[in-house]
């Protein structure tokens, strides 16, 4: 099996284990103690749907149903970052379930529906599930950035932030800056000055682990995890008929163009010492590596 099926195949288990704690018809839940987040979940699916349209069909059947959950100005905001491929694999996703449901989600490029069978069979599993703690806060505090917002302070232990750390929530900082005055107001969130910053505390912490709780045990960086691996992916696609040597190179130009990103999930890819073929042997199993890590609860990549 070559390294870009290999590939699929992790990310296949992870989507099928996600949206199967989420409610879907699935086999495989791994992931009952681990936050799910529903935008990154859509992105990594609507990539991997033609390869899988069981998986695509079973997630279109829940999103029919609960797509109100989904925050479609996060979803907006998370398309930014990636390609012409990706945001045609998410329109064909995105126009269906639209022809399918009351739902209205972003096109960015134009399609025809997809024909798919709907089992009807989704539900959604009991919110009490840690797993589900999105969906719980959103249920609270409505879908978007004010619930976001708090499972963010939730979910980061009791420490202060200022605006510009909650940034990779996926909301712009004027947005953002707004909801924690009105927070602030509201007696659930405490501003204080610090060398000219702002920063930001949340109070009631344990008044509110009593009606958002339980917390899951891990709580991966999901959106830094899904703009690592899909580029990576859409990387291998591209090149897989060209030369060892030119793999090697487009390979490296990615990696620094994502080293950001990488930094923050504090995961090192290979270095080149010069030496192409064993080169590509190290980046192929650090690559599968992670991609186990991602598919295997993700409790390395808090």
């Amino acid at each position: 099996m070559d390294l870009i099926k290999k590939l699929d195949q992790s990310l296949l288990d992870l989507a099928w284990s996600l949206w199967t704690e989420l409610g879907v018809q699935g086999h495989k839940r791994k992931h009952q103690d681990c936050l799910i987040a529903l935008e990154e979940l859509i992105l990594l699916t609507t990539t991997l749907a033609e390869i899988d349209p069981r998986l695509r069909d079973e997630s279109l059947d829940w999103c029919s149903q609960y797509h109100h959950f989904i925050s479609i100005s996060r979803l907006k905001s998370l398309m930014k970052e990636y390609d012409a491929q990706i945001l045609e694999a998410f329109s064909k996703y995105s126009s269906t379930l639209n022809s399918v449901s009351c739902a209205h989600w972003p096109i960015f490029q134009e399609f025809a529906p997809l024909k798919v069978r709907l089992s009807h069979k989704s539900c959604l599993r009991p919110l009490e599930s840690p797993a589900l703690l999105s969906i719980r806060t959103r249920s609270v505090f409505g879908t978007g950035a004010r619930a976001d917002l708090i499972m963010f302070f939730l979910t980061h232990g009791d420490v202060d932030f200022s605006i510009s750390d909650t940034i990779e929530i996926g909301y712009s900082k004027r947005n953002l800056a707004d909801i924690l005055e009105e927070l602030q107001l509201s007696g659930l969130v405490d501003q204080s000055l610090l060398r000219n910053q702002y920063r930001y505390h949340l109070l009631k912490r344990k008044e509110l682990l009593k009606i958002l709780g339980p917390l899951p045990k891990y709580i991966p960086s999901w959106r830094h995890v899904i703009e690592v691996i899909l580029p990576i992916r859409t990387c291998l696609q591209r090149i897989k008929n060209s030369s060892e040597s030119t793999q090697a190179i487009e390979i490296q130009n990615l990696l620094i163009s994502i080293h950001s990103k990488l930094k923050k999930l504090q995961i090192s890819p290979p270095s080149f010492d010069g030496d192409i073929s064993k080169y590509m042997r190290s980046f192929n199993q650090w690559l599968m590596d992670f991609s186990y890590q991602i598919q295997s609860r993700s409790n390395s990549l808090i």
